[in-house]
């Protein structure tokens, strides 16, 4: 077996990263994570096979996502964006799985486009299909919310994420792992940038619309730093789902890479995105736009975006095992094999 091989490791040691975005949780975010759960419960129940994988989803805790990348949005928006987030992670969940929507890349289109449909695109589906309540009930809330130039990008935004997810499938189900740029480009569609910022302007409550040119170089930098840190952290999961469409398959498999050095290399990258994220931030503040009340709230609730889903990625059982307890450490050894792991200070 190869050195280099991912199955001949049994773990990986993650480097304290610098973090130096600010981070919080919503004053109410112990609520939030509790109704979004109900939320779930209530709305995409059937999306599941059986009660205990709804309870399995349930204990990763993705209602804290919500509250923990728009900590100061009011607390109507705020659970609003829980549950949105709850939505689309139940949808990627699914997409991993064999069993139901990552068995058909062709079969998933048919989903996504009754998925679409209810959110303003097309007529909206019946109570019979497990997603369609859910996607009803948030667009009913968050559309009022959106100006009509915001509407448009969020329906574009969930398209992009639903055909990100496509490709995701298809690769897996044809066994081929893409170059970096190539697996970037889709993993910038299928980690739901697009919509990840027009949710930050929704909790923000400002619309940057007419800006997103200004914008190119912060977005760029966002994105790719909250990518490349989710690649890395979710490792676990998708190494054991065997999914193709990581960055760090691609650094390992296709460039032939260590897995340890995958992670430095990998850690550098993170930490250079964000660097150049605040700088970019920082020349749109000291120039013309740094005048504007809204853009300042924008690039604000930018900074607690990254800094919070950091946070989140660290905590959530989703990626370090059903059961895992979070201690705050935010560095150590990670163990592939184990059901379920924390960061060690040894291997």
């Amino acid at each position: 077996m190869p050195e280099n091989s991912t199955a001949a490791v049994a773990g990986f040691f993650l480097p304290e990263l610098p973090r130096l975005l600010p981070y919080a949780y919503h004053p109410q975010a112990a609520q939030i994570e509790i109704a979004s759960n109900g939320w779930v419960r209530r709305f995409l129940a059937e999306s599941f096979a059986t009660e205990a994988d709804l309870l399995f989803f349930l204990r990763q805790r993705n209602g804290i996502y919500g509250p923990l990348t728009v900590p100061h949005a009011d607390r109507q928006r705020a659970q609003d964006i829980a549950d949105w987030y709850q939505y689309v992670t139940v949808i990627d969940s699914s997409v991993s799985d064999c069993s139901t929507l990552g068995g058909s890349a062709e079969g998933a289109v048919k989903v996504f486009t009754q998925i679409l449909a209810d959110f303003g695109t097309g007529m909206p589906t019946d109570g019979e299909f497990p997603y369609g309540r859910a996607g009803q009930d948030l667009w009913r809330r968050i559309s009022p919310g959106l100006s009509q130039a915001q509407i448009g990008r969020f329906t574009a935004s969930l398209e992009s994420f639903l055909n990100g997810c496509t490709v995701e499938i298809s690769a897996k189900l044809r066994d081929r792992t893409p170059d970096y740029e190539s697996c970037m480009a889709v993993r910038l569609d299928s980690f739901g940038c697009d919509f990840i910022e027009l949710m930050t302007e929704y909790g923000a409550e400002v619309d940057m619309t007419e800006l997103i040119p200004e914008l190119a170089e912060v977005h760029l930098h966002c994105r790719r730093q909250m990518t490349i840190f989710n690649d890395l952290l979710s490792w676990r999961k998708e190494r054991a789902q065997d999914d193709k469409m990581t960055v760090v398959r691609v650094l390992t498999e296709v460039e032939g890479l260590g897995l340890q050095t995958t992670v430095d290399r990998l850690c550098v990258l993170v930490e250079e995105h964000e660097r150049a994220y605040i700088a970019a931030r920082e020349r749109l503040l000291t120039g013309p736009l740094g005048s504007r009340p809204d853009v300042r709230r924008y690039l604000s609730g930018l900074d607690y975006l990254m800094g919070g889903s950091q946070e989140f990625e660290y905590l959530t059982p989703r990626y370090f095992g059903d059961g895992a307890a979070w201690d705050g450490s935010t560095s150590g050894w990670v163990d592939l094999n184990a059901a379920v792991t924390r960061f060690r200070s040894r291997p």
